[in-house]
């Protein structure tokens, strides 16, 4: 198997409601983060479920998504209100398609020793079993994964089988709302102490993110990005992981990787949805940091065309 990044988890309609208006809009963790990766990243794999009802087919055409199988049932679909601290307050949440996300979904012969693949939120079981099986059948693919807080806050178990699979995968990323709730304290540096993994990553915004690893810990701030306005913030965090995981897959490089990850989610959310990422791709990963160094200067350096 080639270099491939591939990209597990729902795939949604959207329904948003904030400062800037009301959309309907393709969303989902796992498009989300793959959209960021192909930025970087020539090979991106998509692996996900959908309903018959999907008005969005056409995003699929963006990767190699033989692995998005279509159901006679509705697609997994959120509704999502924003406050102006741009709080979300999830108003509605139908799985619909993405309860068909299983161990089952992930394809054997997509694995291999040159495979990164990310895991995106999904309930702590199932993740624990897609991980489970892509150990026993590639031991050397690299695995990141992240989650969300309504899973953290399903109970103990939940909660003490994350910190368990933390243990397991090369890179495990959480927000500082989440490191928190996970480890039931009200620090983020208290949480860093608590939390044990291979490679820890807790982003903080705009602040950037700290790496928690057997080196010890690593504040990596963020490049101030010029966006302007906020737009959306829909997917910011899953667009970090994709973008991340790209980077990081072309470089070994945790500082570099961590600074494009936050403009790539800078950039996403000066436009709604993925709108401003749908069509930009980086021939080198230097050029990102260019580009948004050249839009802090007033210009751009180079044009848009240049990239894609």
């Amino acid at each position: 198997m080639t270099d491939s990044l591939l990209f597990v988890g729902n795939i949604s309609v959207d329904r948003i409601v904030n400062a800037n208006g009301v959309r309907i809009q393709p969303g989902g963790a796992a498009l989300y983060a793959a959209i960021a990766a192909r930025t970087l990243f020539p090979d991106v794999h998509l692996i996900s479920r959908i309903g018959r009802d999907y008005k969005f087919i056409d995003i699929l055409n963006l990767f190699n998504s033989k692995h998005v199988k279509i159901y006679n049932m509705p697609s997994t679909s959120f509704h999502i209100k924003y406050n102006e601290r741009w709080e979300a307050k999830y108003l509605k949440v139908d799985l619909g398609a993405g309860a068909r996300i299983t161990s089952q979904v992930i394809p054997l012969n997509l694995l291999g020793d040159q495979v990164a693949i990310h895991i995106s939120p999904m309930r702590v079981k199932t993740a624990v079993k897609i991980i489970d099986k892509i150990k026993k059948a590639s031991p050397n693919t690299m695995i990141s994964i992240n989650t969300w807080l309504g899973y953290i806050q399903e109970g103990k178990k939940s909660r003490e089988a994350l910190k368990k699979l933390a243990l397991t995968v090369d890179f495990f990323i959480l927000n500082d709302s989440e490191a928190k709730a996970l480890t039931q304290t009200s620090s983020v540096s208290t949480a860093l102490r608590l939390l044990k993994a291979k490679n820890l990553v807790v982003t903080l915004g705009e602040l950037g993110a700290i790496i928690s690893n057997k080196n010890g810990m690593q504040m990596i701030p963020a490049l101030s990005s010029p966006i302007g306005r906020v737009v959306d913030t829909t997917g910011a965090g899953d667009t970090w992981c994709g973008a991340f995981l790209a980077a990081y897959k072309l470089t070994g490089n945790l500082i570099k990787s961590v600074t494009v990850a936050s403009i790539i989610s800078s950039i996403k959310c000066s436009g709604w949805g993925f709108n401003k990422l749908k069509n930009l791709h980086f021939k080198e990963l230097d050029d990102v940091i260019e580009y948004i160094l050249a839009l802090k200067e007033g210009s751009l350096q180079k044009r848009l065309i240049d990239y894609i």
